[in-house]
Order: C-alpha cells, then structure tokens, then sequence
C-alpha cells in the first residue's frame, strides 16, 4: 500500500483499499460536489468496489486524518483515447471529494497530484491526463487551472424521463447479438473517426466492458437498431441505478424558487440514471436513432431519467431533435499533456 509520508494539516494520503467501502460511502455523502446543482452520490453497493469495477485499471486515493477519518477521496482510471488526432495512453479522474471541514486548504489538489504521479508512474510521463467538470463547480475548477493546461473543450449530459410508450416504428431495437457487435464496433469507429476523446472500439474489448461489472448483475449493455436486418445504429448502455443514485443536495435558487423542476430533476430529486455513451448512426439513418433513443426511454428498466453524453456541435443533437432549456447539464473537459482539436468531441464518461 502506498503511503504519504508528507502529513500537511495531519493528513496523508494513502491508496484506497477495499477496507475503506464504508468510509467513502460516508465521505460522499457528507461531501456533496460544488457544480451548478449539487450532488451527493448513495449507493446501492459498497462504494470502493463500485468505483474500482467501473472502469478497468482503476485505483482510489484517500485523504487519511491521523486519527483515521477519511477526509477526501479521488480515484483514477487508465485507459486509450483519442486525442488532436492520436491515440494516446490516458488517464481520467474522476469522483474526487473533500469533507466540507477540510476543504480550503489545499486537500483537492494533493489528492490530484497523487493521482497523477500514479498515472505518470504507469502510463509514461507523456500520458493525457484529463477529467469532466460540471459547470459551476467553482472549487474543482479553480484546482484544474492548476493542473490542466485547457478548459475549452465542452459537452452536455442530456436528461430525458422515460416515455410511457415509444412512437410505432418499423425499425427494430434489440441488444446487439455477436455478429451484430461486429458491425457496431467498425461503424460507432467510423462514426467518431474525427472526434477527440473517443475511445475506439475492439470488438475484444467491446464484449470485456459487457462483462465486466461492480456489483452482482450486469451493468452494461450494447443496444442497436436494425432496418431489415442491417445494423444501422447503436449505443452503449449502462444502467448506473442498479450501483448508484444521485441525491440532489442544493439547487441554486432561481431552481428553488421556481413552481416546478425542469424535467432534468425528477419531484423525488434522486436521479437514478441509465448513461448512454457514443451513440453513432449511419447516414440517411437519423429515424433508426430517433427510435434507439425513444425505444430506450421508455423501456427504462428501473432508471428515471437517461443521460446521454454528447457533443452539441456534432450530429448526435440533431438527429435526435433534442430540445434545449430542459435542465441539460454542461460540462468542460480539464486536459493535460496535449490538446483537442477544434472538432466534435465524444465525451468519455
């Protein structure tokens, strides 16, 4: 286990083991994050085991008090993707957080710097390092102008209720079967063969994320949509209610004051979400995404609202016909070690 000997303000941060579930539960929901609607995440699973198996090669970092309080957390997870044109070695935070009773003094940015170290140490000093900010998360941007060299690069994770019905269609949506995993890979590749911040596909490494989940059931799903047959659009899915919520704990006050919610936040203000990733079409097929999504909408399987990652400057908003002013949630892409290339981007979440 690695550990700080560096013990500012009587804090060290060490690597996270799964013995430190329960604490990180507590810490996330004493801890709530600083964006524009505030969340604190609860879990249906032990928290260290959720974030660890979410993504492969995954390590968390604790902030440790001398007397054993946790008193942040932050974890990283290595991957590949795509970035001004290149695939490169890359490393996401992501789920960082910091005690209210410790915030202000420096905490967020040693646990960044830990989990940098660690990725540098792994992936090469030439790793990408980068994460998603919400906006109006004003103390996790502050620390990513420290790290980051560009905040530019944007997207949006658009929420949608579930339907109670899809509209009829003659196009079929079902979960992809092997051969029709095959399709998918090459066209959500040659889909997104412009964009920064994709992940490619394999189709070895398409089935590994199907089968790979945190918690006892599956958790991801690869859907597509077929006309007479022909693959002709897909997403992936991943059903993050079955692991965790998200508890709203503030809303700023235009939003507290209003008559209603706006349809991003359910009356229950715990959103329990199904995340669609890289949704690709094939041209002339923008009727066969329409259904994917609405299909999705209203087979929810437990979610409440599905949040859908995209680029608004690409093709995916159109064809979709999303509407703006329905709560969307904006986010910036904080990067270090290269750049994005003025291009659509797919967010990887």
């Amino acid at each position: 286990m690695q550990l700080n000997t560096d013990s500012a303000d009587g804090v060290r941060i060490r690597t996270a083991t799964p013995d430190d579930g329960e604490s990180i539960g507590t810490l996330f929901t004493n801890s709530p994050d600083g964006g524009a609607v505030s969340f604190a995440p609860q879990f249906e699973y032990d928290p260290y085991e959720v974030y660890v198996g979410l993504r492969p090669e995954t390590t968390g970092f604790v902030a440790e008090t001398d007397d054993g309080r946790l008193a942040g957390v932050g974890f990283v997870s290595n991957t590949e993707a795509r970035f001004d044109g290149e695939i490169r070695p890359s490393a996401l935070l992501n789920a960082l957080a910091v005690h209210p009773d410790f915030r202000g003094r420096g905490l967020a940015k040693r646990i960044v710097e830990h989990r940098i170290t660690h990725a540098q140490g792994q992936l090469g000093e030439d790793c990408v390092v980068f994460a998603n900010i919400q906006h109006g998360n004003d103390p996790s941007k502050a620390v990513a102008t420290w790290w980051a060299d560009s905040l530019a690069t944007e997207f949006v994770m658009y929420p949608a209720p579930p339907l109670e019905e899809a509209p009829p269609t003659e196009v079929d949506v079902h979960d992809a079967s092997p051969p029709e995993r095959i399709a998918a890979v090459d066209r959500s590749n040659s889909f997104y063969a412009d964009a920064d911040v994709y992940r490619p596909y394999t189709v070895e490494g398409l089935e590994s994320r199907l089968s790979d989940s945190p918690i006892d059931e599956p958790l991801h799903r690869y859907v597509v949509a077929t006309v007479e047959d022909e693959v002709v659009a897909g997403v992936f899915v991943s059903h993050m209610h079955k692991a965790m919520a998200l508890v709203v704990d503030s809303l700023p006050p235009e939003l507290e004051d209003a008559d209603e919610l706006p349809p991003a936040i359910p009356e229950s203000k715990t959103l329990r979400m199904t995340m669609l990733s890289d949704l690709w079409y094939l041209p002339g097929h923008e009727a066969a995404a329409q259904a994917l999504w609405t299909h999705l909408r209203a087979n929810p399987r437990g979610a409440n609202r599905m949040m859908l990652n995209y680029d608004p400057r690409g093709r995916v908003g159109d064809a979709l016909e999303l509407e703006s002013g329905v709560g969307e949630m904006s986010l910036s892409v904080a990067i270090s070690g290269t750049s994005i290339r003025h291009e659509t981007i797919a967010p990887l979440f």
